[in-house]
């Protein structure tokens, strides 16, 4: 499997989270994940999402700040082809606050408009600003680090 095809299956997989999160309530474990993200607190998840009859477990947790970076790891399982992989993160300051920006920004407008979020196709769901922001840094190996 090659790198790009994981970075994107991954990024899928955080913003699918996302969206599954906001369907089931906004202030729900979408909010709590953004304010530890914000502040790099300790946070852990695990939520069971299928994406057209693929069913992951996504564990995500968010490490807290070590010097001048906050870590963050994912591990996404994919039971039914026995794959996993773990990424580990190490966000700057500059970094955490413009995703969260971009989180936030995203949040706001679930919140306005909450049918959007709750009918969102998977195609929708890969044009997310969110996804675009999550994408940029996963597919920096100085910032994430992908293992299989």
């Amino acid at each position: 499997m090659n790198k790009k095809f994981l970075i994107f299956l991954t990024a899928i997989t955080i913003c699918s989270g996302i969206v599954c999160a906001q369907e089931k309530s906004v202030i729900d474990n979408t909010n709590e994940f953004m304010n530890s993200f914000k502040n790099c607190s300790e946070f852990k998840s695990v939520d069971e999402i299928e994406i057209d009859g693929v069913s992951s477990k996504v564990t995500k947790s968010i490490i807290g700040w070590d010097g001048y970076t906050c870590k963050y790891q994912e591990i996404v399982e994919f039971k039914e082809i026995g794959f996993k992989s773990k990424v580990n993160c190490n966000f700057t300051g500059e970094q955490v606050r413009e995703i969260y920006s971009v989180m936030e920004k995203e949040a706001l407008d679930a919140a306005k408009n909450p049918q959007k979020y709750q009918n969102m196709s998977l195609e929708e769901a890969q044009k997310s600003p969110v996804l675009k922001v999550w994408n940029k840094y996963l597919g920096d190996s100085n910032v994430c680090k992908i293992e299989m």
